[in-house]
């Protein structure tokens, strides 16, 4: 790694003593590694001059490469972390049935406003079914309906809300 860095800062100074000098270290020590690095790799990738270098065709392809696998490797720390931290990824979540203005629509409304960078994931299914995808890791959470009891899971009441049954008026147990 310390090779392929040094390599981009000769790549972006065009010369081994400014590389040195913005990295803080030798230049012998640049100039050594960057003649390592294109022994290992059989390539030329800089045409040295007494005033500076200049990339080869190699060496132009080569740092563009490296220089976009290095942008991935920040990438992938950085967001890495978010997600360890709760603030970035995937939410699998079970439902019965998503009724629009709903409790349950009005809350995943809100928290996606707040957690742009979560992505949710919905599953509709039976209760159990969703339960069961919690208990294989297929989902994070399901919303069930009533007071089921799981001795393998936590479950925490958050709601309740009114449910109506609509008849037309002429049915025979509308009344």
């Amino acid at each position: 790694m310390a090779s392929l860095i040094q390599a981009l800062a000769v790549a972006e100074h065009l010369n081994f003593r400014h590389a040195a000098n913005a990295l803080g270290v030798a230049q012998s020590s640049v100039s050594a590694r960057v003649k390592a690095l294109e022994e290992d790799l059989g390539i030329v990738l800089f045409e040295r001059h007494a005033r500076g270098v200049r990339l080869t065709e190699a060496g132009r392809h080569f740092v563009e490469r490296v220089t976009a696998g290095i942008d991935q490797l920040e990438h992938a720390v950085r967001t890495a972390g978010m997600v360890a931290r709760g603030e970035h990824g995937r939410l699998r979540i079970g439902v019965h049935a998503l009724i629009l203005g709903s409790f349950l629509s009005k809350l995943l409304d809100r928290f996606r406003g707040q957690h742009r960078s979560i992505e949710i994931e919905i599953t509709e299914g039976t209760a159990r079914d969703c339960v069961m995808l919690v208990r294989s890791n297929g989902l994070d959470l399901t919303f069930v309906a009533g007071s089921p009891e799981f001795s393998d899971c936590h479950a925490r009441r958050i709601w309740s809300e009114r449910l109506l049954a609509a008849l037309p008026s002429s049915h025979s147990l509308a009344d």
